[in-house]
């Protein structure tokens, strides 16, 4: 494949595409006074961002520290796509890629993004040439390859999505090039929130030290909860019984623990059986601690009146509670015994305030 060329104009597509303004993608022996410095060393360097821009949100929201707060592995792999010759044009495309949409006059930020994905697809079962992995809660920076540097060239640069509280991040594949100068990348830079901004001189010198600021997109993530209610015995004589159950979840532990979600909810029985409620929009990743609060006077529960359970992302927690008649139901000092039939109901044919009891046939 024959060495590709991109023009100055491109440049600009490129940057916005990517928001990497310090990666430029041109021709330097059309645009500097001299060639690439093959004894210096190039290097790339993955800066966290502060925010994430919410989805399915106004533009203007974000989460600010969204990413710093995730005490886990952040992985970006960097995949090269081909050469960078030392008079500034692209040399051969490499892993099969085809990056000739990228010398047309008129490519676009879309276009751009529609090769990164292409190229993604090529490339993806291959082991990737560099890998940094970055803890964002302890570190807001890092280097590719540590002090060693990286080879000039073309790289798609991939960021693993993750999962962090009530959040699922997502990160665009981009493109970036190795070295670069502000001339060819139309005198713009990366600032710290990963935003473009003009330089205050444009040079055309090389740049070997290539800064990429990560831009990602926030998704708010959540799971569902079953309550299960059993009643095995009821006394129809007593009426509607209420059963009431709070449920809070939460993140972290004692000083740490941080309620994202806390209700009450109830379930009326007017005979045995069983009942549910659905809660919806529990936020992902939570524990969450639902507890029996009130099931009647005359109602005892069998087991734990609270059950822990975790929420996943569009999955349904559940808990069962079961509760039974009081066999013995003091009424002042009177004892009464009283006599189920087969479908688990208190034989109305008793009078529950009676002194005596008496063993009664019902027709199921």
């Amino acid at each position: 494949m024959k060495s590709l060329i991109f023009k100055k104009k491109n440049l600009i597509a490129f940057a916005m595409a990517a928001v990497v303004a310090v990666s430029g993608f041109g021709v330097y022996q059309s645009q500097a006074a001299e060639k690439i410095n093959e004894k210096e060393q190039c290097t790339i360097t993955v800066k966290v961002p502060d925010s994430c821009t919410l989805d399915d949100k106004p533009d203007d929201s974000s989460i600010v520290n969204g990413i710093s707060l995730y005490d886990g592995t952040l992985e970006v792999d960097f995949y090269k796509l081909a050469d960078i010759e030392l008079n500034g044009e692209i040399g051969i495309s490499l892993a099969d890629v085809d990056l000739s949409d990228l010398s047309r006059s008129d490519v676009t930020a879309k276009d751009i993004k529609a090769a990164a994905n292409k190229a993604y697809e090529v490339v993806k079962d291959s082991a990737p040439n560099y890998k940094v992995e970055i803890n964002p809660s302890k570190e807001t920076s890092k280097k590719v390859n540590d002090d060693e540097g990286v080879d000039r060239g073309i790289y798609l640069y991939v960021v693993k999505d993750f999962q962090n509280k009530q959040y699922q991040y997502s990160f665009d594949k981009y493109i970036v090039m190795v070295p670069y100068s502000t001339t060819i990348s139309q005198g713009t830079k990366v600032d710290e929130h990963g935003n473009i901004v003009d330089v205050e001189e444009s040079s055309d010198d090389w740049v070997y030290d290539t800064e990429i600021a990560l831009k990602c997109k926030a998704t708010e993530i959540y799971g569902k909860l079953k309550i299960t209610k059993e009643l095995k015995t009821y006394n129809e004589s007593l009426g509607t019984t209420p059963f009431v159950f709070e449920v809070e979840a939460f993140y972290g532990e004692e000083d740490n623990k941080e309620i994202v979600y806390s209700n009450v909810f109830s379930m009326d029985f007017e005979k045995p059986g069983e009942q549910y409620i659905e809660v919806e929009k529990i936020p992902a990743n939570s524990k969450v601690i639902v507890k029996e609060v009130y099931s009647g006077a005359s109602y005892t529960i069998e087991g734990d009146v609270e059950k822990t359970t975790e929420i996943k992302e569009n999955e349904t927690a559940e808990v069962k509670f079961t509760n039974d008649y009081n066999d013995q139901t003091d009424v002042g000092a009177i004892s009464i015994e009283n006599h189920f039939n087969e479908n688990g109901y208190v034989d109305s044919n008793i009078n529950p305030n009676s002194t005596t009891t008496e063993n009664v046939e019902t027709e199921n």
